[in-house]
């Protein structure tokens, strides 16, 4: 707001000023940001996260984890390393990217109260 109000009194001023002699420069610094355009991945990676309530031990699997001890991890953050592209789990653990790069992945999850801080990061391949 306070640049818009700048720039009409700068142009009042060289209005008011059009008939005198001299020079008037108006340098307006605006930055142009260019983004590149993500590559068109056509690759998909999916999976599902579940937990030990005990040691907070997290295992991905492409299926559901039937062993007793283990839960469903709901509502953590899944990140491809590398391309930022991040989801978040469902409430049965569940997750799904498409638009991935093909081959091998590195997975990095995250939960406010399982498993480290900093996350763990998981290998996979996308198909």
């Amino acid at each position: 707001m306070r640049r818009a109000m700048r720039l009409v009194l700068v142009l009042a001023i060289a209005m008011v000023l059009t008939g005198c002699q001299g020079r008037f420069v108006l340098n307006l610094d605006l930055p142009i940001v260019v983004e590149p355009a993500r590559p068109p991945y056509r690759a998909e990676t999916w999976g599902y996260l579940s937990y030990n309530p005990r040691d907070h031990h997290i295992v991905y699997t492409i299926g559901r984890n039937s062993h007793r001890s283990y839960q469903p991890l709901r509502d953590a953050k899944v990140t491809i390393v590398g391309t930022g592209l991040t989801v978040h789990t469902d409430h049965a653990g569940y997750f799904y990217l498409s638009g991935v790069p093909h081959g091998r992945l590195t997975l990095l999850v995250q939960h406010r109260r399982v498993g480290p801080s900093n996350g763990v990061y998981i290998q996979t391949t996308s198909r």
